[in-house]
């Protein structure tokens, strides 16, 4: 009988840790692509990045950004049945340098198409982002709506 209510109790559990990890893990992240050198420019970074964005390269977009941005990672299933959204970046293009000349950082403005946010229509929009110099290189330190 005790072997029985063991069984019965591990097998619960697993079945418990198994929906955890189907609903809780993020979804796939897309294919990768070589990373911009740390000699690159910020333009050259910033547009590895909307690439990143745009194939959901988790991994790319963590490489570029400091702190990590994934934003535009596949979400998970129970962000998704939650109503969070699943932000997804289709396009982007007309990338433009806005900073001061003075300016340590550089900020840039782009168009996108994106659909999945919530609280926001799907379609185009213009957003930007700004970076800094690290001893790794160029990284965004910021990402939105502009």
């Amino acid at each position: 009988m005790r072997r029985i209510t063991v069984v019965g109790l591990g097998s619960v559990l697993a079945v418990l840790v198994a929906a955890g990890v189907v609903v809780c893990v993020p979804g796939r992240s897309g294919p990768s692509a070589p990373l911009p050198p740390a000699g690159a420019s910020a333009s050259t970074v910033g547009r590895a990045f909307l690439d990143a964005a745009v194939r959901r390269d988790c991994d790319g977009m963590r490489a570029l950004s400091s702190p990590d941005d994934t934003s535009w990672c596949p979400a998970s299933l129970w962000a998704r049945w939650t109503g969070e959204g699943d932000p997804t970046m289709h396009s982007w293009g007309g990338l433009r340098d806005v900073s001061a000349p003075a300016d340590a950082g550089r900020c840039f403005v782009y168009s996108l198409r994106e659909s999945g946010l919530v609280g926001m229509a799907t379609g185009e929009g213009t957003w930007g982002f700004c970076e800094r110099h690290t001893r790794h290189g160029w990284r965004i330190v910021s990402e939105g709506q502009a």
